[in-house]
């Protein structure tokens, strides 16, 4: 695989970029934000993020932490945060651990584990939520959250000098806001489809879709990835703006891939959909 299959997309928030296909390479970079979403094998332009959320410990997603720590060394950046689930923790020190040994170099990442549950608060207005993800190895799935301040709905239509006198008097004229700006899976099975509302509800939705073909849905289960069928199965329950469609098998050109999408899903889901393939790829129509 090449730079021929780099991604960029613009949602509504940010710039999403990155490279994704099965057990080769996937990560997601959102520049704006200072965040990774996997690290694939290293990748240069991951290196800068401050945070960096690794789904499960599988090399094609995680093997750059590493050279993600030596390069923040050598380039004199230093820290970044690389967290990963709580089980997978322990296992991510030691093995900088030895690279710190065999290199010689010492590495001032901090490895955070984190539950299901657990909140990342970053900058002042985002936060990172990790939620379950059903794989063969420890996973979490993670939703990128803005948060904001805004007027409180009995304040609306008020004209701002007398919103200001209302400041100044003490009155509470505004509250905490969340919006669900991006959900993304990671490697997981149906079972995140059938149990986590909250991937339905964020702005853009990043779902693997490892599985495209017929009679490739008992792979799906076996190596626990997304067949296209159960995406199209679960259609009516997608609010989502945009449904970005990633980690599909080598087996597959993106001229299949866009092909088998377009046929096996429900054409009210087309127009939402895109695919984490170059830009003459990335659509249906």
């Amino acid at each position: 695989m090449t730079d021929k299959e780099f991604f960029t997309l613009r949602t509504p928030h940010f710039l999403l970029e990155g490279r994704s296909r099965a057990g080769h390479e996937t990560f997601f970079r959102i520049r704006e934000l200072g965040v990774a979403l996997d690290i694939g094998r290293g990748p240069d332009l991951v290196l800068p993020m401050d945070h960096v959320f690794i789904t499960h410990a599988h090399l094609d997603h995680a093997a750059g932490i590493p050279f993600y720590a030596a390069q923040r060394r050598l380039q004199g950046i230093g820290g970044g945060t690389i967290y990963v689930p709580s089980e997978s923790a322990d296992g991510v020190r030691e093995l900088l651990r030895v690279q710190e040994k065999l290199t010689g170099g010492e590495f001032h990442v901090d490895i955070r584990g984190l539950e299901v549950g657990d909140e990342v608060r970053f900058g002042r207005t985002h936060m990172v939520r990790a939620y379950a993800a059903s794989h063969r190895v420890a996973a979490r799935a993670y939703e990128l959250v803005e948060v904001r301040h805004r007027l409180l709905p009995e304040f609306e239509g008020v004209d701002r000098e007398e919103l200001s006198r209302l400041h100044r008097d003490g009155v509470r004229i505004d509250g905490p806001y969340s919006s669900p700006v991006l959900f993304y899976t990671g490697d997981t099975d149906r079972g995140l489809l059938e149990k986590c509302d909250a991937a339905f509800k964020a702005e853009v939705l990043l779902i693997e879709c490892s599985f495209l073909a017929d009679g490739h849905q008992e792979r799906a289960e076996m190596y626990r990835h997304i067949h296209i069928d159960y995406i199209a199965e679960f259609a009516e329950k997608f609010e989502n703006e945009l449904i970005v469609l990633t980690h599909f098998s080598r087996r597959y050109s993106r001229e299949e891939i866009r092909t088998l999408v377009r046929r096996r899903l429900p054409v009210s889901l087309h127009e939402r959909v895109r695919l984490a393939l170059p830009e003459a790829f990335q659509r249906l129509g």
